[in-house]
């Protein structure tokens, strides 16, 4: 850590990537704190002072070679070992010690003894039981769609196997008797070494009866009359199953019919529209779908109302990712669903990406698309003609995103600290804004962190 940042953290609260001890005597909620910050987003231990009514008091740390070789033995009782960096800092004439802790890969976790830990605000909670199975699956330590299934080849639809087959170029005429066990295997949805078994992910694209095996392969679909969510307005409420490729058909075609369509007068002639674009209904239909955990028996919820559609799945953001980044960081929870729906020619749901979707609403003069975090749950809505809502123009920016802009030109690139005070704005506020313009396509985001600036990007159209 560098000694300029240490009065910025001194002047912080604790948080959920930042704490202080008085001393290394707490060696087993040190040991806590580094093993919280490995296992969720990586963080810093400042040692040698504590918070005291909400000010710092730094307090010290004596003799600093004893307080590296006592950290060291600290850190040991963890594994597999998370990297991390000592530093040693004088302030005020006192010596304090930050521990900069690295997060792990998300596909990692580690443990203190038999336990494990991750950082939630400024505690370090223990994982276990239940809660532990969901975090592993959250991480892509344990996978939903990897693991073993109850079925059998016989509850297994050849016909939607030779469909995706077909799909994917393949003429299944050729390859007649079809080896049901090399062609799943193929696909990655069998195990085919040792004990043959299908995957989970076998169930969710060819089983016959999908809903014999899971609950949650369906959406549930409710239309209310106006833009009011209540008994008085409930209009409809359906559920759709089905393996996922011909789920995402059903639904699509659901959504569409109880959306219905618009009129629009352009250059004097009558034009009817869909009341959202069909590629940006079908980029957030499947990715609904194919990013949602099943590990949860919650359904998909969408809901149609007058001005809006509300799609709602099981399954927030992935670790590492904020509704601020996710544009720009790709990550799968459920990576054999989202090559089988590429191949279900799906894919181009999953490839048109945020950015995308902000550009063809604007296009279209409607309104962007909103996007939220519900505890556990991921939330887009669409709104259409009828939203009051105001929609900005295509490739429109502010004039104060302007001078970011202007900057990038002449320099090649900027960074959130250079925008802020040419702006004269907060960093907070600076960060909205150019990743706001890296979500138009009019900057392009390299780097993450502190390291993050913005390159100029030309908007495609």
């Amino acid at each position: 850590m560098e000694k300029s940042q240490l009065p910025f953290f001194l002047d912080s609260q604790e948080g959920a990537s930042l704490e202080f001890k008085k001393s290394l005597e707490f060696s087993e909620a040190i040991a806590r704190t580094v093993c919280a910050f490995a296992n969720t987003f990586g963080g810093y231990v400042v040692v040698g002072a504590e918070k005291q009514g909400g000010d710092t008091l730094v307090t010290g740390v004596g003799d600093v070679d004893s307080a590296f070789q006592k950290l060291a033995g600290i850190v040991s009782q963890i594994q597999p070992k998370p990297y991390y960096e000592a530093t040693e800092h004088a302030i005020g004439g006192k010596k304090v010690i930050v521990i900069k802790v690295d997060a792990l890969p998300i596909s990692e976790i580690c443990f203190l003894k038999k336990s494990v830990f991750r950082r939630v605000g400024s505690i370090n909670e223990e994982v276990y039981g239940l809660n532990l199975a969901r975090f592993l699956q959250q991480r892509g330590t344990l996978s939903f769609e990897e693991n073993k299934s109850a079925a059998k080849l016989e509850d297994l639809s050849k016909e939607k196997i030779r469909l995706l087959l077909e799909k994917r170029g393949v003429d299944s005429k050729k390859h007649e008797p079809i080896s049901l066990k090399t062609i799943l295997a193929s696909l990655g949805v069998a195990n085919p070494i040792g004990e043959f078994y299908l995957k989970n992910a076998a169930i969710l694209f060819f089983a016959k009866n999908v809903s014999r095996f899971f609950i949650n392969s369906e959406v549930r679909l409710v239309k209310y009359r106006g833009n009011e969510k209540s008994i008085e307005t409930f209009e409809s409420d359906q559920r759709v199953s089905d393996t996922l490729p011909k789920l995402l058909d059903k639904v699509f075609k659901e959504v569409k019919e109880n959306a219905g369509t618009f009129a629009r007068i352009e250059s004097a002639k009558r034009i009817e529209s869909p009341m959202i674009p069909d590629e940006v209904l079908r980029e957030a239909l499947t990715n609904a779908v194919g990013h949602r955990d099943y590990s949860d028996p919650n359904s998909i919820l969408i809901e149609v109302f007058d001005d809006r559609i509300e799609i709602t799945n099981p399954g927030g953001l992935l670790p590492g990712q904020t509704l601020k980044n996710f544009s720009e960081t790709r990550k799968h929870r459920n990576p054999i669903t989202y090559r089988l729906l590429n191949d279900s020619q799906w894919g181009e749901g999953l490839n048109l990406g945020v950015k995308a979707m902000y550009r063809v609403m604007r296009q279209n003069k409607l309104p962007d698309p909103f996007f939220e975090e519900l505890g556990g749950m991921f939330r887009v809505t669409l709104f259409g003609p009828l939203s009051k809502r105001r929609p900005r123009p295509y490739g429109a920016i502010t004039e104060r995103q302007q001078k970011a802009v202007e900057y990038a030109k002449a320099h090649g690139s900027i960074t959130a600290p250079h925008y802020a005070k040419l702006a004269e704005i907060s960093h907070p506020t600076a960060i909205t804004d150019l990743n706001e313009l890296a979500a138009f396509g009019v900057l392009k985001k390299i780097g993450s962190g502190r390291s993050s600036r913005y390159l100029l990007e030309q908007i495609k159209t």
